[in-house]
């Protein structure tokens, strides 16, 4: 920061990029685009007599084969005249989904193919041609900056909204054995309890992430989980489902015995739900109570060590504590 990257190295690369033959695009973030722009302006404007586009795109544009004839035109006299055209991510993926969403929407009637067909030379076009600088590099790659937006109706999550109903019910059946893990390991199953709500528990071993699982996975084939009614199922079904749920590995018999028996019906939805939560390794709440861990306290702990470790940022330090201990 500071060291002159957007004021200096940026307006370099983009004038020796535009030489005649390329879309030269300088992708910036909304917030520092005006600034962006001046800039540009100042540094090429004068002498090097280049000049600087600006072409919004967004999804609130009615698309039609005159406007892409314009926006077309815009960018061929960019590439002519040596030009620079500041853009947002937002806009390079709009333009992307736009073809996308009219694609999809055209149903082979209108103008709509025909504009889906020419969005898609420009899209081609554009992607042969353009030379893109990014600024901000590593906030322009993050993947928050991945444009998503709907097209169609409104419709529900699937399974809604019991998949919601058992998630609350597992940490309901996980509160209520957490006393009992907490007193068989006292040092691998922590446990601060909040008054009115549910108590903050860390896992610190792997097994016990496998034991709740299995107590979790009890309660449910027991029929312990309302919205989720596995004690109906048939003995060898229970056993299969238990084994789907448990291991990440599981046997083709397994899965036919359950798609036969409860595929259509929200039960297989549920199981599926389950497998996600508390699969062996890969289950979310393992993964929730063990990995992601925050406000850890460092420093001596006369439980486990009477090493003191400190703090330090960006290093952290469980591993030698576990290991020392």
């Amino acid at each position: 920061m500071g060291e002159g990257k957007s004021s200096v190295i940026v307006p370099l690369v983009a004038s020796t990029l535009a030489e005649g033959s390329n879309l030269v695009r300088v992708v910036t973030l909304k917030p520092l685009s005006n600034q962006m722009f001046q800039l540009l302006v100042s540094r090429l404007s004068g002498l090097a007599n280049r000049p600087i586009f600006y072409l919004p795109f967004s999804r609130s544009l009615r698309m039609s084969p005159s406007l892409i004839t314009t926006i077309r035109g815009l960018y061929e006299r960019c590439v002519a005249e040596g030009g620079v055209l500041v853009i947002q991510p937002e806009h390079i993926l709009s333009q992307k989904l736009m073809h996308i969403d009219i694609l999809l929407n055209s149903d082979g009637n209108g103008e709509k193919p025909s504009i889906a067909h020419e969005l898609g030379d420009l899209q081609d076009w554009v992607a042969k041609t353009s030379r893109d600088v990014l600024d901000e590099s590593d906030e322009i790659l993050h993947v928050r900056y991945q444009l998503v937006y709907t097209s169609g109706d409104q419709m529900p999550v699937d399974d809604h909204p019991n998949r919601w109903t058992i998630i609350q019910q597992v940490f309901g059946r996980l509160q209520a054995h957490a006393a009992g893990l907490h007193a068989k390991f006292p040092m691998k199953f922590e446990i601060d309890r909040i008054p009115g709500g549910l108590p903050i528990i860390r896992i610190l071993d792997s097994g016990i992430s496998r034991e709740i699982s299995s107590l979790i996975i009890n309660d449910a084939l027991e029929g312990r989980l309302s919205s989720l009614p596995l004690g109906v199922l048939l003995p060898p079904i229970r056993e299969a489902a238990r084994r789907f749920m448990a291991q990440r590995d599981f046997s083709a018999e397994d899965r036919g015995s359950i798609y036969s028996h409860c595929e259509g019906t929200t039960m297989l939805k549920g199981i599926l739900v389950l497998r996600g939560l508390l699969v062996d390794i890969e289950g979310i709440i393992g993964y929730v109570l063990k990995e992601r861990r925050w406000r850890v306290d460092y420093g001596l702990d006369p439980r486990r060590t009477l090493l003191a470790v400190p703090y330090r940022a960006k290093v952290c330090c469980t591993d030698l504590v576990a290991e020392v201990s």
